[in-house]
């Protein structure tokens, strides 16, 4: 019997599904449905909570034996909590947020204004719903994601503000611009460096196909970041769309892009860099 009929079975025995199961492995259902088809072999640690999730031991779940009874003791099992997890009840309670802003602020404002401001946490509850692994992290891009497109829109806010820090005056601005563009700064690193620390130990080795990868990433970067694409797109639509409303679309756009790409690039690096590292010890 191979190990993936073996797991079929057990989990029948045990009447989990596999959304189940993924639930106690924290892993997704895609991952018990490849190892049940032996498409696929759990590590070593999956394999150990899965004896200990059935009852039995490694060698009875690899090689299909059936598990002998013990007269004296019985083995320690692992009991399943059924519970709905923590992020989905947060995922519960956000879309509520959004229903209850949706319908305060339709009453007291508009249609408009109700739909923006319910945006966020609909969004932060889908990512609940979608995300197994770093919810919080996914939702504080989304969130910093929609907050950057509003105030640009809204106001013409953008962090390269930073560089009129001594010079405000001289651009007819106010304080508040440059301050604004620091926070918004400020808070791009703080992602950045949570994004990097959170997928550090994740495996990247500096194969050549993972350093095509990561080249690649930097090169779409630094083209997205520094190439006038928004211009180029402008001449090419100017008798479809005004020019000023598609540069400032596409700037947006492409700002956006450049930095998740970034976030993307840097995390690589560093994972590849450590699995360099371990390689040299």
């Amino acid at each position: 019997m191979s190990l993936g009929t073996n797991i079929s079975r057990l989990r029948a025995e045990h009447h989990l599904s596999q959304g189940d199961l993924a639930e106690a492995l924290a892993v997704s259902r895609q991952s018990v449905s490849k190892w049940e088809t032996d498409s696929s072999v759990p590590d070593l640690d999956k394999l150990v909570k899965l004896s200990q999730l059935f009852g039995v031991t490694l060698d009875d779940l690899v090689t299909g034996a059936e598990p002998q009874p013990r007269a004296e003791t019985s083995p320690q099992q692992v009991v399943v909590s059924h519970r709905m997890p923590g992020r989905k009840i947060a995922g519960i309670l956000l879309f509520c947020m959004a229903f209850l802003t949706f319908l305060v602020l339709t009453a007291l404002g508009g249609l408009l204004e109700g739909l923006i401001l319910a945006v966020p946490f609909l969004a932060c509850g889908i990512i609940c719903f979608l995300a197994q692994k770093r919810p919080g992290l996914w939702c504080a891009w989304a969130l910093y994601l929609m907050v950057d497109v509003f105030f640009h829109y809204a106001s013409g806010l953008s962090w390269t503000y930073i560089f009129f820090t001594f010079s405000w005056r001289e651009f007819g601005r106010t304080p508040v611009y440059v301050i604004t563009a620091w926070i918004q700064v400020l808070v791009t690193l703080a992602l950045l460096i949570a994004t990097v620390r959170s997928f550090r130990k994740e495996p990247f080795p500096p194969t050549r196909r993972n350093g095509l990868i990561l080249a690649g990433l930097w090169c779409a970067f630094l083209a997205g970041r520094f190439l006038p694409i928004a211009w180029w797109l402008a001449y090419l639509a100017v008798s479809v769309i005004s020019v000023g409303a598609l540069v400032a679309l596409v700037s947006t756009v492409q700002d956006l892009i450049s930095l998740i790409l970034l976030a993307i690039a840097l995390t690589l690096s560093i994972r590849m860099l450590a699995a360099w590292r371990a390689r040299h010890r």
